[in-house]
């Protein structure tokens, strides 16, 4: 019979807390398994992905892109008592497995990088526009003050 771990035992293992393991299931709609009152339980293969997750949120990727690539790297099937992690679809060796699952995770890191970068080169742009604009409002009413200040004298 294959080894069955608590949720809190399956945190420890992964160095988080019972909730974050919760959060993702939800988050990521990650296929827990249940016992007969209803608690969850990990197995071996669950705690792999979970491992799989827990590296890419450290790498920086957020939780939507890791459900993109959630099919790529498991299969659960819903209902079932037998969670199965598989690195990568298809009859390869593991250690080709293991190469191909890295290039995706690059892939996937890299892409989440550059969109950051973008978004930030963007709010870069519009805070030196609104800086400007709001330099040149100064500069307008100081001028305009400078104007009255003459008529007055």
């Amino acid at each position: 019979m294959e080894q069955r771990y608590t949720v809190t035992r399956a945190a420890e293992i992964l160095g988080v807390r019972a909730s974050v393991l919760r959060y993702w299931e939800e988050e990521l709609d990650l296929h827990i398994n249940r016992n007969e009152q209803g608690h969850r339980y990990y197995t071996g293969y669950d705690i792999t992905l979970l491992a799989n997750i827990k590296e890419l949120k450290k790498r920086g990727l957020a939780l939507r892109a890791i459900k993109d690539v959630i099919p790529k790297i498991a299969h659960t099937a819903p209902g079932s008592t037998d969670s199965r992690v598989k690195l990568l679809e298809g009859e390869k060796a593991p250690d080709e497995r293991m190469v191909e699952f890295q290039r995706i995770l690059e892939r996937l890191i890299t892409q989440e990088m550059q969109m950051k970068k973008e978004g930030e080169v963007e709010c870069r742009s519009l805070d030196a526009a609104i800086r400007r604009r709001q330099l040149a409002r100064k500069e307008a009413a100081a001028a305009l003050e400078r104007k009255r200040g003459r008529r007055r004298t």
